[in-house]
């Protein structure tokens, strides 16, 4: 029985990684400025801030697709050493301008972190996973 064992360590061993909870920053490994910069037009995102020298791009905040119709999104992504974070923040479009529990609903008070966990936050961080994914290099998670 422990002889299967050690012949099956080498298989879970090579699995791809689990995104962890709460992961809420994405890295893709071997990327230029300038692949992550064209891969976020492509993907239909427009620049709020971009900083070529520390390497730093900001979107706009863009309408979520599919299930992420009304959530708005905004990426915020930082190269270091071939190595791009993509970090971001959301906010559902459709509580903007109402109320809750007396106080107004703005974008600058409902934007919450894109995040791992469940419901709105983890859709967001589906389709920015399937961003980071669409630049076909490795990729990792993480809480940070």
């Amino acid at each position: 029985m422990i002889k299967y064992i050690f012949l099956l360590l080498p298989v879970f061993g090579f699995s791809q990684d689990k995104i962890p909870k709460k992961a809420n920053s994405i890295e893709v490994n071997s990327i230029s400025f300038k692949e992550l910069a064209n891969g976020l037009l492509d993907a239909g995102y427009t620049f709020d801030k971009i900083d070529s020298n520390f390497q730093t791009i900001r979107t706009d905040f863009k309408e979520g697709s599919g299930k992420n119709k009304w959530m708005k999104l905004r990426l915020l992504t930082r190269m270091k050493d071939s190595v791009a974070i993509i970090t971001g923040e959301w906010y559902n479009s459709m509580v903007i301008g109402s109320k809750l529990l007396g106080q107004e609903q703005t974008i600058e008070n409902s934007t919450y972190k894109i995040e791992c966990t469940y419901g709105n936050p983890k859709n967001c961080f589906l389709e920015m996973k399937a961003l980071a994914e669409s630049f076909r290099k490795p990729t990792s998670y993480y809480v940070r």
